[in-house]
C-alpha cells in the first residue's frame, strides 16, 4: 500500500510516498512553491504518477477531516482564508487550483486539521484563536511523536513533548501528552518572530496599519530584521556576527523560549524533552545555539528528529505520510487513532467570540479558486 503525503511550505512543496513502511521510500521530491504558484500542474503530475493508494493533501489551516470528493468551495476557501479582493498570493492560490486539480482526477486524497480543531485540546484554550498551527503542524507534531516512540521502545499513547516547528514562513510549538497535542502556540500568535514572519501583532499596531494585506503575515521577521527582505537561511546563518542579525537570532530564539515556558504550564508531568524540526533546525549553526539555549533553560534534552526516512522532502512531510499511511489502515494506523485525527468536526472560525464575527460572510468573502 503506497501513502503519499504533500507538505505545501512557503518555501517548497515536499513530497513523499512510502510503500507499506517507511523503508521503502518510492517517492522523495522537493519543488520550489514558486513553480507550485506558476504551474501547480507540475506538481499535480508528480503527484498523480506516484500512483498512491491514499493521499493527504496539503490542508493549509486545515479542515475536518474529510476525502477530496466531498471539498466544496467553502473547504477549499478555509485552507487558505485569503480575502477576495487582496492582494493574489501566488502559493496560496497554487494550493487551491492544486486542490481542485486532485478533485477533478478522483484521487484518493484526505484533508488534515489544524491544531484548533483537534478534539484533544479542551475548548478554553480555543477561545478567540484561529492559528494554533495549521495542517503541516499537526503532521510534523505525528512525526515527533513517532520518532520518540521509535527512539524510546514506548507506546505512542506514552509519548510526552514539545515539538518546536521552525519553518521559511512561520514557527509554531505543540504541547504533547499521552500522544496528543494538548496546546500549541501557532505562527501568527507565536511570542517572537519567525524567519519571515513578524508572528504575534500588537493590537496598537493592527489598528494602526489599518486594512492590511494577508502578504503583511509574511513580513517583518527575523530575514526582514537583519536584513530588510528574504535572504537564504543559510546566508542569515553565515552572518551572525553581524549586530543586526544577531538582533533577529535573539528576538526569534527568545520567542521560542517563551513559547515553551506557555505550553510548559499544560502539562500534568513536564515532558520528556524538546524536539526541534523545520527548515531553520537543519542548519548546523542555528540548530547547534537553539539546543543549548533551551537544555539551559529548560534542563530537557533538546534534539531534532532522529529516524529521519527522506533525503529530499523535510519534517512535515514525514509526519504527512506517516498519517497517509495511518488513514488507510497501515502499520501506523494506531499513531492517527491515539491523536484522533479522524475524530475532527467543524471549522478554524468556529472558536471567535467577537459579537460581530459573522462566520458566514466572512467565508463568502474568501477566495476559493
Amino acid at each position: 500500500m503506497r501513502a503519499l503525503g504533500i507538505d505545501p511550505g512557503t518555501k517548497s512543496y515536499d513530497l513523499l510516498c512510502i510503500e507499506d513502511d517507511v523503508d521503502n521510500v518510492v517517492l522523495d521530491e522537493s519543488i520550489s512553491s514558486e513553480v507550485v504558484a506558476s504551474e501547480p500542474s507540475q506538481v499535480f503530475e508528480m503527484i498523480k504518477d506516484a500512483e498512491a493508494d491514499v493521499i493527504v493533501g496539503p490542508s493549509g489551516y486545515g479542515l475536518e477531516f474529510k476525502h477530496i470528493s466531498q471539498f466544496t468551495k467553502e473547504d477549499v476557501a478555509l485552507t487558505t482564508l485569503d480575502k477576495v479582493g487582496d492582494v493574489d498570493i501566488p502559493v496560496l492560490s497554487g494550493l487551491r487550483k492544486l486542490l481542485w486539480m486532485m478533485k477533478e482526477a478522483g484521487l484518493n486524497a484526505y484533508s488534515v486539521p489544524g491544531v484548533v480543531l483537534l478534539p484533544t485540546i479542551p475548548l478554553h484554550r480555543k477561545v478567540n484563536k484561529i492559528d494554533m498551527g495549521t495542517a503541516d503542524k499537526t503532521c510534523v507534531a505525528a512525526f515527533a511523536i513517532w520518532d520518540q516512540a521509535k527512539e524510546h521502545g514506548i507506546n505512542y499513547d506514552k509519548t510526552s513533548l514539545i515539538c518546536v516547528e521552525m519553518g521559511f514562513g512561520y514557527n509554531a510549538a505543540m504541547a504533547v501528552e499521552n500522544g496528543q497535542i494538548i496546546d500549541a502556540v501557532g505562527g501568527t500568535i507565536f511570542p517572537g518572530p519567525g524567519y519571515l514572519t513578524l508572528s504575534q501583532m500588537d493590537g496598537e499596531l493592527a489598528y494602526l496599519l489599518g486594512k492590511f494585506s494577508k502578504l503583511k503575515l509574511f513580513e517583518a521577521g527575523a530575514s526582514f530584521i537583519a536584513a530588510h527582505k528574504i535572504l537564504e537561511v543559510e546566508d542569515f546563518a553565515a552572518n551572525l556576527n553581524k549586530d543586526e542579525y544577531q538582533l533577529a537570532w535573539q528576538s526569534m530564539t527568545e520567542g521560542i523560549v517563551k513559547a515553551i515556558a506557555i505550553l510548559r504550564t499544560s502539562f500534568e508531568k513536564q515532558p520528556i524533552e524538546i524536539i526541534v524540526t523545520g527548515r531553520l533546525s537543519r542548519v548546523e549553526r542555528l540548530r547547534n545555539d537553539l539546543e543549548r539555549i533551551l537544555s539551559e533553560k529548560f534542563g530537557v534534552s533538546v534534539r531534532r528528529p532522529l529516524h529521519i526516512f527522506a533525503k529530499e522532502a523535510k519534517d512535515v512531510a514525514h509526519g504527512t505520510t506517516l498519517i497517509a499511511n495511518g488513514i488507510a489502515g497501515g502499520k501506523y494506523s494506531e499513531l492517527v487513532e491515539v491523536m484522533k485525527i479522524k475524530d475532527v468536526k467543524g471549522t478554524v472560525l468556529d472558536y471567535i467570540f467577537f459579537p460581530d464575527f459573522d462566520k458566514k460572510a466572512v467565508i463568502e468573502n474568501l477566495r476559493s479558486a
